[in-house]
């Protein structure tokens, strides 16, 4: 193996989605520092009040960079309009400090950036609260890397490898997995370097970056003389897969592809590496595609794919709240319940179920008609429910 993979065993990271700027440790939590940006225009040469609103809007933005660490854009727009009203509406408040880099006027907008710590713990905090973001999240952070173990894999920088380093994750982006990406690549080369650059610090590493799942692979040339007769030929690819889960460390899927790719050219050329590399963009979308299958046969088999509600009863016998409970527990989909507070006219229950929140809605109201209890549903921001005895009095 040469000195460049001796140094870089398995750095190469993907770029996908979002930014991951440096974290800190705070005695609230986890923090990240972004850079936010906002601007205002400037009415009626208020100034003031338009410098005002470009400070607002630069600590929204970062805010938003935080949920966008936490949530895959899918689920954002889902929720836009709680994340608005319950997360935005108040961003000053998850910002712990910023300090303005730019702060000035031109052609009557006035623009704004700042250098702000955002307190992610916080933001997961609020979000789990309002049932968006929970234990059974099903869109998990998973991290792309090249780990060449076979001693005739291809080094990190081929452009077969930078091939394949862009069609799995956007394959896993597609499917809802949120890309982890790391731009300052030096913080993450000095980490490995202290560590030897094993596969148990990499996996160490993604705990810390609270990544879900870890994807390696590496890749394998086919070999062909440069000297070869043959008018055509195919250049031909292994690649090979792993995918763990990064909290119990356990291997969740094992993928081997071969794709080939016919060419005239010889090996080692210009256009016999772009052979290479074509096979290898096809190999990892395939590899993608079968693994993503692989991970979520996984989850599901655990129970780790849902979604969450709090289910809140109002006004209920003891005998009535029973029986609701027991319709809860036979409904399709159900996963898991949880009873947080029960108390004479009031029930409050953490509900797991893979049905979407306007169906499980419909079928509480059936199932609780089914033992002639009337209720009114009360639906607020979230997945959050309050379902209320129906008294015609």
């Amino acid at each position: 193996m040469n000195r460049k993979r001796q140094y870089l065993p398995i750095i190469m990271l993907m770029a996908a989605l979002f930014i991951l700027p440096a974290w800190s440790y705070a005695t609230d939590g986890i923090r990240q520092q972004v850079i936010g940006k906002g601007q205002a225009k400037i009415f009626n040469n208020n100034e003031g009040s338009a410098r005002n609103q470009a400070l607002r809007n630069a600590l929204r933005d970062a805010v938003k960079q935080g949920v966008g660490v936490l949530l895959d854009s899918k689920t954002t727009v889902k929720n836009w309009t709680v994340i608005q009203d319950e997360v935005y509406s108040s961003a000053q408040g998850f910002v712990k400090k910023y300090q303005p880099i730019r702060d000035e006027k031109a052609n009557g907008v006035w623009y704004i950036e700042i250098e702000a710590e955002v307190a992610t713990g916080q933001l997961k905090d609020k979000l789990s609260e309002l049932r968006i973001l929970h234990k059974k999240m099903g869109n998990k952070r998973l991290m792309v890397i090249y780990h060449p173990e076979h001693p005739e894999a291809l080094p990190v920088d081929h452009a077969a490898v930078r091939a394949a380093m862009s069609t799995i994750p956007s394959k896993f982006n597609s499917a809802g997995f949120r890309i982890f990406d790391q731009r300052s690549l030096g913080y993450i080369s000095d980490k490995i370097s202290q560590t030897g650059g094993t596969k148990a610090a990499w996996k160490k590493i993604a705990d810390e970056q609270q990544v879900d799942i870890l994807t390696e692979f590496e890749i394998i040339s086919s070999k062909k003389s440069p000297f070869s007769s043959q008018a055509f030929s195919a250049a031909k690819v292994t690649l090979n897969m792993k995918t763990y889960d990064v909290s119990t460390a356990r291997l969740i899927s094992n993928v081997r592809i071969n794709k080939k790719q016919m060419t005239n050219a010889k090996a080692g050329s210009y256009d016999w590496n772009n052979a290479l590399a074509k096979a290898s963009a096809t190999s990892g979308m395939a590899a993608a595609q079968e693994a993503i299958k692989n991970i979520v046969a996984h989850y599901e088999s655990v129970g780790d794919i849902g979604n969450s509600y709090l289910i809140t009863l109002q006004n209920f016998t003891e005998d009535e709240t029973d029986l609701i409970l027991d319709a809860l527990e036979n409904l399709e989909g159900f996963q898991e319940l949880s009873e947080l507070q029960i108390t004479p006219g009031l029930a409050k229950i953490e509900y797991f179920s893979t049905m979407s929140k306007s169906r499980l809605r419909r079928k509480i109201r059936r199932a609780a008609k089914n033992y002639k209890i009337k209720m009114s549903a009360k639906e607020v921001s979230g997945n959050r429910f309050v379902f209320v005895k129906y008294d015609p009095q």
